[in-house]
């Protein structure tokens, strides 16, 4: 159904309907116009499919709660050369599919391109968490630049694309081990795979707006804690999540 088509854009979504009219909106403004929009709905109980389907997205459906199990349905789903990755709360610049393409295009031996994502602030601009937000912004962006540098991608999934051909080399978002769809960080593991396979290039001007929701309190310790912890199992010591 896509396979004329150079690009497909994969969103997975759960009860995104405050969030995802944004994202779609961002994307019909694309320089680029030689894309589909696939968007996986997970089980929403709310406006998410009528949504995307007022936009023209291909709207698949996966019940396997999980954003891990969406983002392998999505991307099972596409037909197209290059499939790009981004989510429900993000908004992309209008050139963001036309330097990816390009990318690609430019360099035969590119088989993932992956760029930084800042968070939006909080309206209204008040507590701790908005007063971190550009600080944590840069931190994420200093991190994913050295990894990168040093060899272990830090993969993003809301600003991503990979060559088809690659993904399903890789193994998609399953373990190499035992096949299991990943349990968490399936964007990072997937980036690990890919620069084993080829080239991955990392885009530090190519920026995506994200939503800072998941900034709280309760988030704090998995914040601070819980994501060195990861980075240290998955591209220190190679293990699976």
């Amino acid at each position: 159904m896509t396979s004329h088509l150079k690009v497909s854009v994969v969103i997975p979504a759960l009860d995104e309907e405050q969030e995802i009219g944004q994202c779609l909106a961002s994307l019909a403004r694309q320089i680029f116009g030689d894309f589909v929009v696939i968007v996986v709905d997970n089980g929403s109980k709310d406006a998410t499919v009528s949504i995307a389907r007022t936009f023209g997205a291909l709207v698949v459906h996966e019940p396997r709660q999980g954003v891990s199990y969406a983002r392998e349905t999505g991307f099972q789903a596409a037909r197209s050369d290059i499939i790009v990755s981004t989510d429900a709360d993000t908004e992309v610049p209008q050139n963001w599919l036309q330097r990816i393409h390009r990318t690609f295009v430019e360099d035969p031996n590119v088989v993932a391109v992956f760029g930084p994502y800042w968070y939006k602030p909080f309206f209204p601009r008040s507590g701790l968490a908005s007063a971190l937000i550009p600080h944590l912004s840069r931190a994420l962006m200093f991190g994913q630049r050295m990894s990168w540098k040093f060899g272990h991608p830090y993969f993003s999934a809301a600003n991503s694309a990979v060559r088809r051909e690659a993904f399903l080399k890789a193994g998609g978002f399953r373990s190499s081990k035992d096949g299991q769809i990943y349990s968490d960080w399936e964007d990072v593991q997937l980036g690990m795979k890919l620069h084993r396979i080829g080239k991955v290039c990392y885009l530090p001007d190519l920026v995506v707006l994200t939503s800072a929701r998941n900034l709280k309190l309760a988030n704090a310790r998995d914040i601070l804690f819980g994501t060195p912890k990861k980075a240290l199992r998955v591209q220190v010591m190679g293990k699976d999540l």
